[in-house]
């Protein structure tokens, strides 16, 4: 079983620990020893204080130089010396050797006369140092002391004094020392440990809540939210309840950063972190993913109407104005919904599956979606999908469908839109919702826009070529219109078939433009140096539209499908198209009205105004045969 990897306070408690107390026990060994030493010395001093005192004043120096002690020199000896050496200094044993290092006197008969040459302690006392030893002799430990005897400091080394003092009373004295000395030292090891382990372990805290937590916000980073969706999907699958995570991208931060500066999105990121907290539930997770990407966790939800009542309150919240010193901004926000376990049972693919979700949303401008496994590029179907879409555009089997831009004033066609369809040999023909979101998200639709652009201009100079000059209008993805080498490549394109730039037309909508809008800015200006007309598509939508009618090279708008179907019955639609066609004429721009169906829409249009129509009530999508067909047909009907 593999064992759970330490803490870094663990880690560093065991090992300062380990430190500390290696520490201790040195520095313990290291003054033991010298408290040791301080008692042999002290044990030195009192053998030669004994000796200069009780010892020196009772021998003739001539007596040290050699030769036997008589019988009652002995004896007068004992009288004098075992007093106060051995009674008195309570010394175990006490030996006076002579300079040429026989015994001369003991206060034990038996040792008198014997020879010290083999004495180590002895010889070094000759020298004139006074040397100790513990020794155990007798069955006890003794603390054995040679101490040179001079008549004065100075003079030669006359004779040598051999003490045995009882060790007990030094080892008790030691074994004090020692006890006070580990006491005081353990005590002070352990409060500098303890000082250090509360240093540390502070640190500890706030690098582990830097590390879990977004120093900007202050909010829990990708990390935490990590481990605590973890969390909340194994308890999910514990009680059978739903686990919901949800991604908040919000559409228009870079612009706020490119326009105020960054101090200022700095600011704003905080304001979204602050609403955003106060609308989540207790016991919920509110993260910061990083720039402006935010993820909140519903760890246990009873139902899904939960999960959809909470993103939508997260949208409303960011959809009132955030005031910037002085400077009120409006932001828009995407969200994707993934729920644990239907869309998925581990943290990675949850976040990937919201992030999905949350894209979805972006792109659909439904500003709120939960996953969806048929959108999904990324799923194992799609992969393969993708697969095949470059060999389609290989082998070319793609095709463009024109549907007809009708004039409401005259009823001529004055343009058509090119709409690619896919011939798949398996699947049948598909349509572009199908294969070019997937393409957007893969980086493929670089590849797939210069196709169609290809393909469009060169039917575009065929028909030309046949007598029929019908202006081609192609859509332009996110990719696109911040691709700079896009420009040079239509403007080739163009040469090659002869194409006036005219005679083509590139619809962007706004989230496209959103993207990337000053770099989406010089690469449409490139489009319309070279004469290309440019439509702003699916007009409306966005609570933006207005400004981009000012700041974007365009020549017409086109308004959303779903206000044109609407007017009819609903006096707000009515009106929104209304304000709209009024608008664009004020600004200069042709009005294109798309998904037009009844001939109801077609009148209403008219009474507004409106210069162009697009729609089923025309024309579907057609094939370039079919197209003509059709086109004359519609000549000869308008014309009667």
């Amino acid at each position: 079983m593999r064992l759970p990897r330490p803490s870094l306070l663990g880690a560093f408690s065991l090992l300062s620990f380990l430190l500390i107390a290696a520490l201790g026990i040195t520095l313990g060994l290291v003054l033991q020893s010298r408290i040791e030493r301080r008692a042999l010395l002290d044990a030195e001093r009192l053998a030669e204080v004994v000796t200069r005192v009780g010892v020196y004043p009772h021998l003739a120096p001539r007596e040290l130089r050699g030769g036997q002690l008589s019988a009652d020199r002995i004896t007068e000896l004992n009288v004098a010396l075992r007093g106060s050496l051995v009674e008195d200094a309570r010394m175990a044993r006490v030996k006076l050797y002579a300079v040429d290092g026989h015994v001369l006197w003991s206060d034990d008969p038996r040792f008198i006369g014997e020879d010290a040459w083999s004495e180590t302690g002895y010889r070094r006392a000759l020298s004139g140092r006074t040397v100790s030893s513990v020794d155990d002799a007798d069955g006890r430990r003794l603390l054995e002391v040679y101490v040179p005897l001079r008549a004065r400091i100075g003079r030669p080394v006359e004779g040598v004094l051999e003490t045995y003092l009882p060790y007990e009373p030094v080892a008790r004295a030691v074994a004090e020392d020692t006890w006070r000395l580990f006491a005081v030292l353990g005590a002070g090891l352990v409060l500098l440990y303890a000082t250090l382990f509360r240093i540390v372990a502070g640190a500890s805290r706030r690098l582990r809540r830097q590390a879990l937590h977004d120093a900007l916000t202050g909010l829990p980073n990708r990390v935490l939210l990590h481990g605590r969706t973890e969390r909340a999907i194994a308890n999910a699958r514990r009680t059978g309840r739903t686990a919901a995570l949800l991604l908040i991208d919000l559409d228009r931060f870079k612009e706020v950063n490119d326009t105020l500066g960054h101090d200022h999105g700095d600011e704003l990121l905080v304001q979204v972190s602050r609403r955003l907290s106060a609308i989540i539930r207790r016991g919920d997770l509110l993260a910061r993913l990083g720039g402006d990407e935010f993820a909140v966790l519903l760890a246990e939800v009873p139902h899904r109407g939960v999960v959809a009542e909470v993103a939508a309150r997260l949208h409303q919240a960011l959809e009132r104005p955030f005031e910037l010193r002085g400077v009120a901004v409006d932001l828009e926000a995407s969200v994707g919904v993934a729920l644990s376990p239907v869309h998925g049972d581990d943290v990675s693919t949850l976040l990937r599956r919201a992030d999905v979700a949350m894209y979805e949303a972006k792109r659909s401008r439904a500003r709120i979606e939960t996953y969806d496994f048929e959108r999904d590029p990324y799923s194992p179907e799609r992969l393969s999908l993708l697969a095949e879409l470059r060999r389609a555009l290989d082998e070319d089997e793609l095709v463009l469908h024109y549907q007809p831009k009708i004039s409401l004033n005259t009823g001529a066609v004055i343009g058509v839109e090119a709409l690619v369809r896919w011939e798949h040999p398996q699947r049948g023909l598909l349509g572009p919702g199908e294969f070019v979101p997937l393409a957007e998200r893969t980086g493929m639709v670089a590849d797939l826009t210069r196709w169609v652009l290809d393909r469009a201009v060169g039917q575009c100079a065929a028909w030309r070529a046949a007598g029929l000059d019908l202006p081609v209008a192609v859509n332009l993805a996110a990719g696109n219109i911040v691709d700079s080498a896009l420009p040079e490549f239509a403007a080739a394109t163009l040469e090659r078939y002869g194409v006036p730039g005219n005679r083509l037309e590139c619809e962007i909508s706004e989230h496209t433009v959103m993207s990337d809008p000053h770099r989406a800015g010089d690469v449409l200006g490139s489009l319309r140096d070279l004469g290309v007309r440019l439509s702003l598509d699916d007009f409306g939508k966005g609570q933006s539209s207005l400004s981009y009618l000012k700041r974007l090279p365009l020549d017409e708008v086109k308004i959303d499908r779903s206000f044109i179907m609407g007017m009819a019955d609903d006096d707000d639609d009515a009106a929104i198209v209304r304000s709209t066609i009024d608008l664009a004429r004020h600004l200069g721009l042709e009005v294109v009205a798309e998904g037009v169906e009844t001939e109801e829409i077609v009148d209403g249009l008219r009474d507004l105004r409106c210069d162009i129509a697009q729609g089923f009530h025309f024309s579907r999508p057609l094939p370039s045969d079919s197209l003509r067909a059709w086109f004359d047909e519609h000549t000869r009907t308008v014309g009667a």
